[in-house]
C-alpha cells in the first residue's frame, strides 16, 4: 500500500520524483486545464525547446504529431482513462520514436492537470533494426555458402575416382572454405587482406618460410565474397602444385603476386616453375589438357564470375600460370 503524504510532504517530494524520472530518461510535461504548461523537463532531444509557462502543444509537437497528441488528450479528458500513443518520424536525416503516456491527475490540494510522460524508444528501435539487418545478412551469407558447398560437393563427386577420392578432395575444399570464412568472421565481416588469405591457405600445406614460395606485391582488402572465392582458387592451385607441380619437388619455385593495374583494379598472378612435367594427371590420352576438371572450372569460370572479373589458366610442361583480374572489392 502506498504511504499517504501530507500536502507539505508532497510539495517537498515532487522535485525529487521529477529528478528520478529525468535520471531514468523519462521526459515529463504537466499541463493545466487551460492548456498552458506548468512544468516540462527531460524531453528527448528531437523535441524543440520551450518556455514554461507560455508554451502550448503547438510549440512542442510539430507536423502530424500535433493532431495526434490533441486527440489523445481530449480522449483522456472525456473518458478519464490514460492513453498511450507512439510518435514516429522518419525522414532522410532523422529517425525517432517516442512513446507518450497521457493521463489525468486530480488530488486534494493539487491543481487538476494532465501529465504527459515521454519515453524515447529510438535507440531500442535502432538496435532492433540493426539486429534484423544482421540476421538477414547472416541468412543471405549462409544461403550463399550452402550454394557454394552444394556446388563443390556435386562437382567433386563428378570428378572423383570412388568414395575415398571424393572424401579426401571434398574435405580439403571445405577446409579451405572454412579457413577463408574464419578470416572474414574475425574481421567482423569486413573482409580479409589478400596476403593474409594467401598465407593461411599456403600454411595448410607448406611450412612457414619455405624458400620455394614467395608472396609479393600489393595487399588489397577482399570483400567476404571475394575472400571466399579467392581462397577457393588458391586452394585448387596449391593442391595441384603439391600433387603435380612446383611444390611436389624441392627444386620448384612458386611466386604469387597481387598488383594494382589501375585505380580500383587488381590482378593476381600465380607462376610456378618445376622440373616435373606439370600436372600429368590432367592430360587425356590425346595429350591435351583436361579443362573439365573441377579445379579448372573453379579457376576459369566460378571465381572470375563471382568477382565480375576474368581469368587465364595455362598448363605447360615445367610451368603453370594463372592470372585473375578483378575490380576492387
Amino acid at each position: 500500500m502506498p504511504t499517504r503524504l501530507t500536502k507539505e510532504t508532497r510539495v517537498a517530494v515532487a522535485p525529487l520524483l521529477f529528478l528520478a524520472l529525468n535520471n531514468a530518461q523519462v521526459g515529463v510535461v504537466v499541463k493545466s486545464d487551460d492548456g498552458s504548461y506548468l512544468y516540462a523537463s527531460g524531453l528527448p532531444e528531437y523535441f524543440p525547446e520551450i518556455e514554461v509557462p507560455n508554451a502550448r502543444d503547438a510549440d512542442l509537437f510539430e507536423g502530424d504529431w500535433l493532431p495526434k497528441i490533441e486527440q489523445a488528450q481530449q480522449s483522456v479528458i472525456e473518458g478519464g482513462e490514460k492513453v498511450v500513443l507512439e510518435l514516429t518520424r522518419t525522414t532522410a536525416s532523422q529517425f525517432c520514436v517516442c512513446e507518450c503516456t497521457i493521463q489525468r491527475y486530480e488530488s486534494e490540494g493539487i491543481i487538476p492537470a494532465l501529465l504527459i510522460t515521454f519515453m524515447d524508444l529510438t535507440p531500442e528501435r535502432k538496435r532492433a533494426d540493426t539486429l534484423k539487418a544482421l540476421l538477414r545478412e547472416v541468412s543471405h551469407r549462409s544461403k550463399n555458402l550452402l550454394a557454394i558447398i552444394q556446388s563443390i560437393a556435386a562437382q567433386t563427386a563428378y570428378n572423383s575416382d570412388g568414395l575415398d577420392d571424393f572424401v579426401a578432395k571434398f574435405r580439403g575444399r571445405l577446409a579451405a572454405l572454412s579457413a577463408s570464412q574464419d578470416l572474414v568472421t574475425e574481421s567482423n565481416w569486413r573482409g580479409a587482406s589478400f596476403k593474409q588469405l594467401a598465407f593461411i591457405q599456403l600454411l595448410r600445406y607448406v611450412e612457414k618460410g619455405d624458400p620455394r614460395v614467395k608472396v609479393v606485391g600489393d595487399d588489397p582488402i577482399l570483400s567476404p565474397n571475394g575472400a571466399t572465392h579467392v581462397g577457393l582458387a588458391l586452394h585448387e592451385l596449391i593442391t595441384n602444385s603439391i600433387a603435380f607441380g612446383a611444390l611436389s619437388s624441392m627444386n620448384g619455385t612458386l611466386t604469387l603476386c597481387c598488383k594494382a593495374v589501375s585505380d580500383g583494379d587488381f590482378e593476381i598472378n600465380w607462376n610456378e616453375k618445376t622440373q616435373v612435367e606439370a600436372h600429368p594427371k590432367s592430360r587425356r590420352d590425346t595429350g591435351t589438357f583436361d579443362r573439365k576438371q573441377f579445379g579448372s572450372a573453379v579457376l576459369e569460370r566460378v571465381v572470375p564470375s563471382a568477382l565480375d572479373g576474368s581469368a587465364e589458366y595455362n598448363l605447360s610442361p615445367g610451368e603453370v600460370t594463372y592470372r585473375l583480374s578483378f575490380s576492387s572489392l
